[in-house]
């Protein structure tokens, strides 16, 4: 079974690129489950014995349902023996949608991809990376839909966070990198790349069958990501000018531009 893990800053396209990927034939995904990058105790005696952190097993219940499979509950609540259960129940359902490889596409995995490579045997990672300011635009938009603000400073502060841990993990072996507007421009070169990186042939059907895909991926709520479920659209630096004025937008573009970002196509 390949275990496919899609990460990147939010709102850098990670959704659009897992759709991509769930209509794959041999793909199956399913929407985003938070498990791995919440699942460590935070500093303390909890995380001291291996525990999962408090909410661990409620998560897996909620990703049972998604993933449509009866739950696996770990006799000890270890971290370990969460990371185990959630394995076999996504294995499980790729199994029974007749897939080879399941893609989970949480972005804040990014932030937990030490522990998903000790828990995860063989797991292949796949990093989104977006333009700066269109991803500081899109943050600061759609904050307001997940109960929570971003300044400019602090959206600029978490991509570039985000840019310095994918830089990294650049070039590990079962680690891609992918462009979103290389991806947006030429999806068919870049999905054939990264097929080749992730051991999987190419199929016209990734493309075909995106739209329908995504609608499979979106929870009811997650109206901000609609998009996804509709015709592709290159969209560079028109979120930047619908959400600020002249001079914030000068001001994202010049922290942005102080950043070094490496070309990225679906290799490292």
């Amino acid at each position: 079974m390949r275990r496919i893990f899609v990460v990147g800053c939010p709102r850098s396209g990670t959704t659009l690129l897992q759709s991509f990927l769930a209509a794959h034939p041999d793909i199956h995904s399913f929407p985003e489950t938070h498990v791995f990058h919440r699942l460590r105790a935070p500093r303390g005696l909890r995380r001291a014995a291996g525990l999962a952190a408090a909410g661990a097993t409620q998560r897996l219940d909620d990703a049972a349902g998604w993933l449509g499979v009866p739950r696996a509950r770990p006799l000890l609540p270890t971290v370990r023996r969460h990371g185990a259960a959630f394995l076999a129940m996504a294995d499980a359902a790729a199994r029974k949608h007749g897939a080879g490889a399941w893609v989970e596409k949480t972005p804040a995995n990014l932030y937990a991809l030490d522990l998903i490579e000790r828990l995860v045997p063989g797991a292949l990672v796949v990093h989104i990376v977006r333009d700066g300011a269109d991803v500081v635009a899109s943050l600061c938009a759609v904050a307001g839909n997940w109960g929570t603000t971003y300044s400019v400073d602090t959206a600029i502060d978490q991509w570039t966070e985000c840019i310095a841990i994918t830089d990294r993990y650049r070039g590990r072996e079962r680690h891609s990198v992918v462009g979103y507007d290389r991806l947006v421009r030429d999806p068919e070169g870049t999905l054939t790349e990264l097929c080749a990186a992730l051991g999987l042939p190419y199929t016209e059907a990734m493309i075909t069958g995106r739209e329908a895909a995504a609608r499979d991926l979106v929870k009811d709520f997650e109206h901000w990501k609609s998009d996804n479920a509709g015709p592709l659209r290159d969209g560079a630096g028109r979120r930047l000018d619908e959400v600020f004025d002249g001079a914030t937008r000068r001001y994202v573009r010049e922290r942005v531009a102080a950043v070094p970002v490496r070309e990225v196509g679906s290799g490292g």
